[in-house]
């Protein structure tokens, strides 16, 4: 389904959806027209047939960085030059609008379908939109109807969605601006490696030179009330959003500090007692 391949880092889309769309998906983050249209003109019976380019806007793996509007114009030109439909994920695309100098609409120009997410840093509980043509539409409201993805009684999740898009947006800043001072903080300490740039509100780090699995490191600090994710086995991720506050950064700092300390402190009592 989607058109390119490269060492680069998978998007959610791959990495995290099953069934066919994963089986294929050969989708990689900022790639280019020219990887593009490269996989296009590859053939041969043992290739998957390609009919939609999706990208993902902010990206997740790759730290929350932002699509250039003008490469994901020219990818999309390239995909509708073979006939290809077009999809954006807009997972944090009000996050790109925020922190660049182009709209979610600039953004979603190139695109034949477009996806919002209103939870994540939005806020909302649950609850996504989809855009498109008046056929596209139609043809998303009986699949979503095939696969059981019909609500009743679902006005108070709009209402949430309605009170996010007129709230919630210019305030993402603050989670922008808390996400650089979470990696300030945590490229202070030793064995942290702070994954650069910071461009939304993710902070990716790798752990692989203090020695613990990301995992092991991730267990203690939940034990402290800070909470990441291991989308690797040395990498975490810290996401700022409207439930962080700027006084959060710095505990979330000193519970990391405190988690390897004690960690240190434990091999070295380990080390003792073996002599």
């Amino acid at each position: 389904m989607c058109a390119a391949t490269s060492s680069i880092r998978k998007p959610a889309a791959w990495r995290c959806t099953q069934g066919s769309y994963r089986a294929l998906c050969m989708g990689i983050v900022h790639f280019t027209p020219e990887q593009v249209a490269e996989q296009l003109t590859l053939s041969g019976h043992y290739r998957p047939i390609t009919t939609l380019l999706a990208c993902e806007q902010t990206h997740n793996a790759a730290g929350g960085t932002i699509w250039p509007l003008e490469q994901l114009q020219a990818v999309c030109q390239v995909a509708h030059d073979h006939g290809l439909k077009t999809h954006l994920d807009g997972a944090r695309l009000l996050n790109a609008a925020v922190a660049s100098n182009h709209s979610a609409a600039d953004y979603a120009a190139p695109f034949d379908t477009v996806m919002l997410c209103l939870s994540k840093g939005l806020g909302c509980p649950i609850g996504a939109l989809l855009a498109g043509s008046a056929d596209d539409i139609a043809r998303a409201r009986t699949l979503k109807q095939q696969f059981g993805g019909s609500m009743r009684q679902s006005g108070i999740l709009a209402a949430a969605g309605l009170y996010a898009l007129e709230h919630n947006v210019h305030r993402l800043a603050e989670d922008h601006d808390n996400a650089h001072r979470l990696a300030e903080g945590l490229a202070e300490i030793p064995g942290f490696e702070v994954e650069m740039p910071i461009e939304t509100n993710m902070v990716f780090v790798n752990v692989h030179r203090t020695g613990m699995m990301a995992d092991a490191i991730a267990a203690r600090l939940r034990q402290a009330g800070v909470g990441c994710s291991q989308p690797g086995p040395y990498r975490l991720r810290f996401v700022t959003h409207l439930d962080v506050h700027t006084e959060d950064i710095g505990r979330a700092v000193a519970a990391d500090v405190q988690c390897l300390a004690e960690v240190q402190m434990g091999a070295v009592n380990r080390a003792v007692l073996t002599e």
